[in-house]
């Protein structure tokens, strides 16, 4: 993933024809990945920022995800439910792996048959560990559970289950107490972040 968000800066600029291909493409492909292909969501999301002023290396990234594509053409996306009154939350982020040290953040959920929701992203501020940056992901791809969890109860269904996956303890002790679990070193960590614990 590294080298998928890494920025050559010495890479040349490509000419405006080719630059106006490269956005194009990327569009469709945004379109493609909300709509069909979320395993193609992380690539997308970093080529999108890279659409203004792209570079030789931008379009060998695309190209990549091309052939990627072009490969897994006849996989199949799998929508469905193994059982509606339970929701199953996955959340993770990966700590300062932008040009600009953000980190970034990727989230999916499912009852239990393929994904319902997915999202890939990077974050809007820079964090300064680890454990910050997963509050902050989890923060970020909550109200979309919360979101589909009105939804689905103003449907006449009840959740029985909702439950969210992380793999950092530290954020997860965080996000369960608040700030009784925030240490000297993690006051700084802005309280909008604990309405994860609400």
């Amino acid at each position: 993933m590294k080298k998928l968000l890494m920025v050559d800066p010495d890479s040349p600029l490509l000419p405006k024809k080719l630059a106006d291909i490269f956005h194009s493409v990327v569009a469709k492909l945004l379109w493609t990945s909300k709509r069909a292909r979320p395993d193609i969501e992380t690539a997308i999301s970093s080529l999108c920022t890279r659409v203004k002023a792209p570079t030789v290396e931008d379009r060998g990234k695309l190209k990549h995800l091309l052939l990627f594509l072009n490969q897994t053409l006849d996989d199949r996306r799998i929508i469905g439910a193994d059982n509606l009154s339970e929701l199953y939350t996955w959340i993770d982020a990966a700590y300062a792996v932008h040009p600009d040290m953000r980190s970034h953040t990727g989230g999916a959920m499912s009852f239990g048959l393929g994904l319902v929701h997915y999202r890939s992203g990077k974050q809007e501020l820079n964090t300064k560990s680890s454990t910050e940056s997963e509050v902050v992901g989890t923060s970020n791809y909550v109200p979309y559970n919360v979101y589909l969890k009105n939804f689905i109860e103003a449907q006449g269904q009840v959740l029985k289950k909702n439950v969210i996956y992380q793999d950092n303890q530290s954020a997860m002790k965080m996000e369960k107490n608040g700030r009784n679990s925030c240490t000297r070193n993690s006051r700084h960590i802005h309280i909008r972040y604990f309405f994860v614990k609400d």
